[in-house]
């Protein structure tokens, strides 16, 4: 049995590569375009890493704290997590155009897989009004969530934000408008639709 003689924040960088689900540090470095040596040196030790944690920290989704100390969220409680899109007219989640990874503040209890987007407008008042966010999770086939207020993804992957109904026959639903003003989009084929855990007013 060899003895782990490694700085502890190296040892915590792994912790959270590993907890992020790469099984190994290429794989990590790859995925985020990152230099596999200066990585390497990171994780073995050699190098410290005050100056790369707060990179390391957004991408493993633990505290910047956290990696360099030990104090903070960890693996499995995300300070932060990733804002998906806005909530724009129709109630229909678009992709943020800014070109960047940006993320919000992690409820309290949030799961690795939390998600949010924010809502852009009115066009889901009263409901919801203008930059809240709507946080979710859990991906569930869509019978689970009839007659309830959900995040829905249809098959042809545009996502929104709707009352779930069933549709005219076999598997088409209909997605509800939480705004009058707005129409109902009826009979659409759907992948999924989560749960709406946490709702924040900002």
């Amino acid at each position: 049995m060899s003895y782990d003689d490694r700085p502890d924040a190296a040892k915590r960088l792994e912790q959270a590569r590993i907890a992020r689900g790469f099984s190994d540090a290429k794989k990590a470095t790859t995925f985020f375009g990152w230099k596999y040596d200066t990585y390497a040196q990171h994780e073995n030790g050699t190098r410290g890493l005050t100056r790369a944690a707060k990179q390391y920290a957004k991408a493993f989704r633990v505290s910047e704290a956290w990696l360099l100390t030990g104090e903070g969220s960890g693996p499995g409680h995300p300070q932060e997590v990733p804002l998906k899109g806005k909530v724009g007219a129709g109630a229909e989640v678009y992709a943020l155009d800014n070109g960047s990874d940006d993320t919000v503040e992690a409820p309290a209890g949030a799961a690795p897989s939390t998600v949010a987007v924010e809502v852009s407008g009115d066009s889901m008042f009263p409901a919801y009004e203008d930059r809240t966010l709507l946080y979710y999770s859990k991906l569930l086939p869509p019978e689970q969530m009839l007659n309830r207020r959900c995040v829905v993804q249809l098959a042809n992957g545009k996502i929104f934000v709707k009352v779930l109904r069933k549709g005219s026959g076999g598997n088409l639903y209909t997605l509800q408008s939480l705004n009058p003003l707005y129409s109902d989009i009826t009979d659409q084929q759907v992948d999924w639709a989560a749960p709406i855990d946490w709702v924040k007013p900002r």
